[in-house]
């Protein structure tokens, strides 16, 4: 079914979702009741505007060539966002709570705690990126054939993909960055922010023929 309104919707919260991102991680946050509730709202709509974008992708692949790589690609993505969603969370809740949490112990043992929260962090950091590199590797496949996509947005994609799930990996359980390896977050928040931007001009570009039609 053609839908460019959502399409077109789908392509700027995958930008606006981004640029969350890159604000919640950039800016200095106080450290205080509003900042950690600033800093949670921010960093919370990258994933929810994500799901947004990634049902907007699937419904502008579905609506020339359905299959269940597309289908696929989806589930895995809303599956990913959740768990980064969960990561996020979780990462924010610790990091306001823990100096009061071991105001009471020890150097040593409130160091141990700090270790063993930081890899529940981790644990869950690799669950995402082995979901968003299963989702790219699916979609990319989808866009394949795509008119307004095609191999030039796939490749890339499934090649993102199959990178991020090897090196997490390769170095599990810890981040690839941390044992010099690349670090390709990054280049993929760099994919997913240009091709939200063309999801979003091909629905703008769609609206006149849907209406005409």
């Amino acid at each position: 079914m053609t839908n460019p309104g959502l399409w077109r919707i789908g392509g700027v919260a995958g930008m606006v979702g981004i640029c969350c991102y890159i604000l919640a991680i950039t800016l200095p946050w106080p450290e205080t009741q509003l900042g950690t509730s600033a800093s949670l709202l921010v960093v919370s709509a990258w994933p929810i505007l994500s799901i947004i974008y990634s049902c907007a992708l699937y419904s502008f692949v579905a609506a020339e060539r359905e299959g269940v790589a597309n289908r696929l690609g989806l589930v895995f993505a809303i599956a990913a966002f959740t768990m980064v969603l969960a990561m996020i969370v979780v990462q924010l809740a610790v990091g306001s709570a823990l100096g009061e949490i071991t105001r009471d112990l020890d150097q040593q043992t409130a160091r141990a705690l700090r270790r063993g929260l930081r890899m529940i962090d981790l644990g869950l950091d690799v669950a995402w990126d082995m979901l968003i590199g299963t989702a790219l590797i699916f979609s990319g496949f989808a866009i394949r054939k795509r008119s307004g996509l095609g191999l030039g947005w796939a490749i890339p994609s499934m090649a993102l993909g199959i990178a991020l799930i090897g090196l997490n990996a390769a170095t599990f359980p810890w981040p690839p960055g941390d044992r010099g390896l690349v670090d390709i977050g990054p280049v993929i928040g760099m994919f997913v922010l240009v091709l939200s931007a063309r999801l979003a001009l091909l629905g703008g570009r769609a609206v006149p023929r849907a209406v005409t039609s």
